[in-house]
C-alpha cells in the first residue's frame, strides 16, 4: 500500500525558474567554457556548464542571432530584456 499523499505548494518564483545549480568556474569541465566564465563572470556560462556541448551548439545560433542581421544590436537588447521583464526573470 502506497502511504499518503502530501501536497507541496511551491511560490511563484518556485515554480517558474530553472532548477539547474549554477556551477562556479572552478567545477565546469570544459576548458574553454571555462575560460569564458572567468573572462565575462556570466552565469550563463554555470548552468550550460552541466552539457558543454550544448553549449556549444546553441553558440553557433546565438552570436549571429544576438550580432548578425539587419536589425541594431540595441534594439534585440531591449526586445530581450522586455521579454525577460514580462517572464519575471529574476536573472
Amino acid at each position: 500500500m502506497i502511504g499518503p499523499t502530501r501536497q507541496v505548494t511551491l511560490t511563484r518564483e518556485e515554480r517558474s525558474m530553472a532548477r539547474l545549480e549554477v556551477l562556479t568556474a572552478d567545477r565546469i569541465r570544459d576548458p574553454e567554457l571555462r575560460a569564458m566564465m572567468e573572462a565575462s563572470g556570466d552565469e550563463m556560462y554555470g548552468v550550460y556548464g552541466h552539457c558543454p556541448d550544448l553549449f556549444k551548439a546553441f553558440l553557433h545560433f546565438y552570436r549571429p542571432a544576438k550580432y548578425g542581421g539587419t536589425l541594431p544590436f540595441a534594439l534585440k537588447e531591449l526586445v530581450r530584456l522586455r521579454i525577460a521583464a514580462l517572464n519575471e526573470c529574476q536573472r
